[in-house]
């Protein structure tokens, strides 16, 4: 069976072709547990937020299999559980903070994904960072809204932009630093997208948890004057 070559590090086939950036998928399980260990930031969404962390160790099982076999079937493994992550992270964020309907965020998240295929068809490009385009726009575009609306966490998802930028740049010049850096940058973007991904979490969790508290002080606010709340 033929293997998967798509980075600096691996130079053969064989469990042991890409050993950092195998390894460096524990960062996913770190972010996943330091996730769920602060769950209950999120307030009434504590389980949500413990679904978000493990679908976090789910990408670093996924991507750890990926690294080690490097095969077809292993590389589904390492982009499915990406995806899924992002659905379902934008899903939350559109629904519990942003407030959008169902239908609403759905349509997003299909033009989202579709995006996102269209922009992977461009593996030549960025390395294949491309497919990572979207993402990194709608997160910048939340963390924008996020801080312009006043939302408790906003700090938290602008990091997490900025640090995504640096992780895609770290992602994009791989292959290119192979003749300088023969372990390539890869296992960085492991590393910084991990903490990506919590700080991007950690804003959602503070974001719903203020929401649902200015919800009750509205109520509590609407009572007093003889309004419904």
């Amino acid at each position: 069976m033929a293997y998967v070559d798509l980075y600096c590090e691996r130079i053969a086939p064989g469990l042991l072709g890409e050993p950092i950036n195998m390894l460096s998928n524990l960062a996913f399980f770190a972010a996943a547990w330091w996730v769920w260990r602060h769950a209950a930031m999120a307030g009434a969404g504590a389980s949500r937020a413990r679904w978000l962390a493990g679908l976090l160790a789910l990408i670093g099982a996924g991507s750890f299999t990926f690294h080690a076999f490097a095969t077809g079937w292993a590389e589904w493994l390492d982009v499915l559980p990406i995806l899924l992550f992002q659905l379902v992270f934008l899903w939350r964020y559109f629904r519990d903070i942003a407030g959008w309907r169902r239908v609403a965020a759905g349509l997003f998240l299909v033009g989202f994904a579709a995006a996102g295929v269209e922009a992977g068809n461009y593996p030549q490009w960025l390395n294949g960072s491309l497919s990572y385009l979207p993402a990194l726009l709608v997160l910048l575009g939340i963390a924008v809204w996020h801080g312009r609306t006043g939302r408790a966490g906003w700090g938290s998802l602008a990091a997490a932009g900025g640090t995504f930028v640096v992780s895609l740049f770290f992602r994009s010049i791989d292959n290119a630093v192979c003749p300088a850096f023969a372990i390539g940058t890869h296992f960085l973007w492991h590393f910084l997208n991990a903490a990506v991904l919590a700080l991007a979490v950690r804003g959602w969790m503070l974001g719903v948890s203020g929401a649902a508290l200015s919800g009750r002080l509205g109520g509590v606010a609407g009572r007093r004057i003889g309004e419904p709340s």
